[in-house]
């Protein structure tokens, strides 16, 4: 009777360890399940993060990236305004997207789309400006060398204006200066001698040129006393001197009509007051406001 309930015993024993160690193994095996789970679920939040970080990091980027080429040249302030609303856009879908999804793992690989998205649209208009602005190099380059083109033929045409003015300025040969007194008959007569003199006349040759321009001519006639101021006759004038701003008093001047042919004029200062002193008179003619002809004449 007692092996009886000995062995009943033994077997109740054996049972309630056998519970035991069941239970034991459950309870590790919830907790190993669990712990698998925190470490996942921590891990999940990790890359959720990083990703967050890393788009944010690429917005700021690529706005950054892009501002610095701004300025540069218009063609490219058009692409970069371009550029701005596309990542404007970009930025937009994804504050709604960290917005609206409420599901971590569908939200951590839209993220990482949206972010291979924007590293491209990124790429796409770095390519565009770099094109542009080779493009734009290659034009200042093709205008530097138009520039200077221009600058030679500029060049070229002022030297050629100015062999063609040169080669068409008028010219005087064979200028005589006489003086005359006038006698009482109204008639002039040669004179020496400075106390008789009422008249100092240049008679000059104004010589053919096929180059110039045919058409009305002043030329200018200017005395200057031994003191160096110019006599002042009935046919007075002023003109400017070529390449100069001062205004200069003629002695007289007259009118021609140059046809392209040699040309005889006399032109002169006169006075019926005898008022010449005695010296060396400077003789100066003027034609197209240029000195073509200067020498001395001498009174007793």
């Amino acid at each position: 009777m007692n092996n009886d309930n000995q062995k009943q015993n033994r077997s109740g024993y054996i049972l309630i360890l056998l519970l035991l160690i069941g239970s034991v193994a459950f309870n590790v095996y919830q907790y190993k399940n669990h712990t698998t789970t925190v470490i996942q679920a921590a891990s999940d939040i990790d890359s959720l993060i990083n990703v967050r970080v890393a788009v944010e990091r690429e917005l700021v980027s690529t706005e950054m990236e892009l501002e610095k080429y701004q300025g540069i040249a218009g063609n490219l302030d058009t692409l970069l305004r371009e550029a701005k609303v596309e990542v404007a856009k970009q930025e937009q879908k994804i504050r709604e997207l960290l917005r609206n999804e409420k599901n971590s793992d569908k939200l951590n690989k839209q993220l990482k789309r949206e972010l291979a998205t924007l590293s491209q649209l990124r790429d796409d208009y770095l390519e565009k400006i770099d094109s542009l602005m080779a493009e734009n190099e290659t034009l200042k380059l093709q205008n530097a060398q138009l520039n200077t083109t221009i600058t030679n033929l500029n060049e070229t045409k002022t030297g050629l204006e100015k062999q063609v003015a040169t080669a068409s300025q008028l010219k005087a040969e064979y200028v005589k200066v006489i003086s005359y007194k006038k006698k009482s008959n109204g008639k002039f007569v040669e004179s020496a001698l400075a106390k008789k003199t009422n008249k100092i006349e240049a008679c000059v040759t104004v010589m053919d040129n096929k180059v110039a321009i045919a058409g009305e001519r002043i030329v200018y006639l200017r005395i200057l006393s031994p003191e160096g101021k110019p006599l002042m006759g009935l046919n007075k004038g002023q003109f400017t001197l070529n390449g100069a701003d001062e205004i200069i008093d003629a002695t007289s001047n007259v009118k021609i009509n140059y046809t392209g042919g040699k040309q005889d004029i006399c032109i002169g200062y006169e006075n019926d007051e005898r008022i010449l002193g005695n010296g060396t008179y400077t003789v100066e003619i003027y034609l197209d406001n240029t000195l073509v002809h200067a020498s001395n004449y001498v009174l007793r």
